[in-house]
């Protein structure tokens, strides 16, 4: 009887893992090429000539339910990992991916006007504060994205994230987020609603202070949080964005005429952005920008606002798998300082897909 039932549950656990398996891929896709750079800072100019390529692998599975599971890695021309997840997607319940190098959730707001080639941020000499938007809870936090629905004829959808504990540092398999002495648990939060050629989204985020309210050291909770609204009409596409940003340091604030960066200073940014693109035809597109980015010191009115400022104009045309892009971005008070000297930036780059 004992060898019966030792059968008959063999056999049965057989069964479910069968039942449980399912069939998947793996993929490699790409892109490489070449650039050309030329940086332009008071009577200096430095030139290079560099390359690029990124290399996509991808897996995906279907489960029997219906669900799909995928993973995603991206491997960069110094042999780095970019970034890397997994995501399930549950049908029509939405997505939950966990990973690294996508700056959480607010990476899919960081500068979403319209734009032929990049964003400001890459011809600038520092990390922006728009670029910077939600990338505190980048390495270790669990996000969620909903379907789209519809709304009074429109469509909506809306992404969550939470960490436990925040930091940029993968978090492998079974392992923990390093701890940090600032910050703690965070939670973010974005919206996308699209109305015909409308669309309109907002984002924020919120990273608990690490010593909450044991110390009187000065910090506070950090914080950023952005809203947008882009119109296409036919070829044209128009768009604004705004929003700011404070990483609750105690840092004493920094005065007008001294670099600052956004990881370290004192005080808040808040910054404003428009950009304007034109589809010439299917092949060729070129765009506008302008990006205002103002560090304020919170209060301290001896120590005056600075305003970084950024003008790029790009342009992008494919043939096919070819692509060459390029821009022109001038910055006026890099790093906020009002003693800094002009930083322009020039790029081409020749791409090709596979």
């Amino acid at each position: 009887m004992n060898t019966l039932k030792k059968i008959g549950l063999t056999a049965l656990g057989t069964s479910l893992v069968a039942g449980s398996a399912y069939a998947g891929e793996i993929t490699a896709s790409g892109d490489a090429g070449y650039t050309w750079s030329s940086e332009e800072r008071g009577v200096r100019t430095d030139e290079g000539y560099g390359f690029n390529h990124d290399i996509t692998f991808s897996g995906s599975g279907e489960l029997d339910n219906g669900f799909t599971v995928s993973t995603t890695m991206i491997l960069t021309e110094d042999s780095g990992l970019s970034s890397s997840n997994v995501a399930l997607t549950m049908g029509g319940m939405g997505t939950i991916t966990i990973g690294n190098g996508l700056a959480n959730i607010g990476g899919a707001y960081d500068d979403v006007t319209p734009r032929a080639y990049e964003e400001n941020s890459d011809g600038m000499a520092t990390a922006g504060a728009l670029d910077s938007v939600g990338t505190l809870m980048d390495g270790n936090a669990i996000l969620y994205s909903s379907p789209s629905f519809d709304v009074a004829g429109g469509s909506a959808s809306f992404k969550f994230a939470y960490s436990p504990e925040n930091g940029d540092s993968a978090t492998g398999e079974g392992a923990v987020a390093a701890q940090s002495n600032i910050y703690d648990s965070g939670m973010a939060l974005g919206i996308d609603v699209t109305y015909g050629g409308l669309s309109v989204g907002a984002f924020a985020d919120e990273v608990k202070d690490a010593q909450g309210e044991t110390t009187n050291d000065g910090r506070r909770d950090a914080m950023s949080a952005t809203w947008y609204a882009n119109y296409s009409m036919g070829p044209v596409s128009v768009g604004y964005q705004t929003g700011g940003l404070d990483r609750g340091l105690a840092t004493a604030a920094t005065a007008a005429t001294a670099a600052k960066t956004v990881a370290a200073a004192g005080g808040n940014f808040e910054f404003e952005k428009m950009s304007i693109a034109f589809n010439v035809n299917e092949n060729l597109s070129i765009s506008y920008g302008t990006l205002t980015e103002t560090y304020d010191a919170q209060g301290v009115d001896s120590i005056a606002d600075v305003d970084l400022e950024s003008d790029s104009i790009q342009f992008a045309y494919t043939m096919g798998s070819m692509s060459i892009k390029g821009y022109n971005t001038d910055e006026s008070n890099p790093g906020w300082d009002n003693d800094a000297e002009g930083n322009e930036t020039t790029e081409l780059a020749i791409n090709f897909a596979f």
